[in-house]
């Protein structure tokens, strides 16, 4: 029987239920700004961080992708340094500043690996939505359920590049830098589709063992094609998820009913990563749920991410 715990921010539980005591209304899902960016910390240059910029494509040649890699200039080479590849990479680097690379590199030396695309929007809808989101039974790419312009169901082709194109390449200018990535500290972290991105590659980590030790999903789109990643969750073994880890973060803005919302919203959104959590962690997973209170799902990206990176939590 598990016990019943609120989840505050900053304070990680084993398994999290979340008690709600007033009625449930609509979760804010506003659609994600998509202002253009300008220069990030890379462009401008760090006294701390060193960045080398790679570009990738997808198999199939419609996506290309932008790869920031971040290596702390100041290192013990003697020691194994953690690294996290972290999806939504441009508007990921737009949240790096000096402050925050100077606190790094005085704590763990996180070796940082930003993915996005060669775009100067933070977040590429279109290309996302493909490279994200979990195959249906059929394995093809096919329309979006929620969004029929755009393609979904790309992420085996998508992980296919993270694990034969970005990793090698991330390994080699490690190695340049006389840097040893530590397998033991090697996180995947991802927002929203990109969190349903974390979750489908959990689940299929016996195709790709040792790649990832840790797995941070932040406001994953759990209800998305109807809710295949939690289906998928029922039916995976418990041997192929055992001992994994993974932290689902999540806020609970809550808003009046007559707010405009989008139609991806989830009205079950608390309870259903409350049972997602449970149905893993009765799986063999070291399952942890984090609430982020009056935060939305937009707000989740920048405090999770924060959290991840200043907070060792890996």
């Amino acid at each position: 029987m598990f016990d019943v715990y609120l989840f505050l921010k900053k304070r990680l539980l084993d398994v999290c239920l979340i008690a709600l005591s007033m009625t449930i209304i609509p979760t804010v899902y506003a659609k994600p700004d998509l202002t253009p960016l300008g220069e990030n910390i890379a462009d401008q240059g760090s006294q701390y961080y060193q960045f080398k910029v790679q570009d990738f494509q997808s198999k199939d040649q419609q996506r290309k992708y932008k790869v920031w890699l971040g290596i702390p200039k100041h290192i013990d080479k003697n020691k194994p340094l953690p690294v996290i590849y972290m999806l939504d990479g441009n508007s990921v680097m737009s949240h790096l500043d000096e402050n925050q690379l100077k606190r790094l590199s005085e704590r763990d030396q996180l070796v940082l690996v930003a993915i996005g695309y060669q775009s100067n929007l933070p977040f590429e809808s279109a290309s996302r939505s493909v490279d994200y989101t979990p195959a249906d039974a059929s394995g093809k790419i096919q329309p979006d359920p929620r969004n029929p312009e755009r393609m979904s169901g790309g992420s085996p082709q998508f992980r296919q590049v993270i694990f034969e194109q970005i990793m090698p390449w991330v390994n080699v200018q490690a190695q340049t830098a006389q840097v040893t990535v530590d397998p033991q500290r090697t996180a995947l972290w991802g927002h929203s589709y990109g969190g349903l991105f974390v979750l489908d590659t959990l689940l299929n980590n016996q195709q790709h063992p040792s790649r990832f030790s840790h797995y941070f999903a932040a406001s994953p789109s759990l209800t998305w094609a109807d809710s295949r990643i939690l289906q998928a969750i029922v039916k995976t073994p418990s041997e192929v998820l055992q001992g994994q880890k993974l932290r689902v973060m999540e806020g609970d803005f809550m808003v009046s009913k007559a707010t405009e919302v989008s139609f991806n919203l989830d009205h079950a959104m608390i309870e259903n990563n409350r049972q997602m959590v449970l149905d893993l962690a009765v799986k063999g997973v070291d399952a942890k749920l984090v609430l982020y209170p009056n935060l939305s799902h937009g707000q989740v990206f920048q405090a999770a991410l924060m959290d991840v990176l200043n907070d060792r939590l890996f």
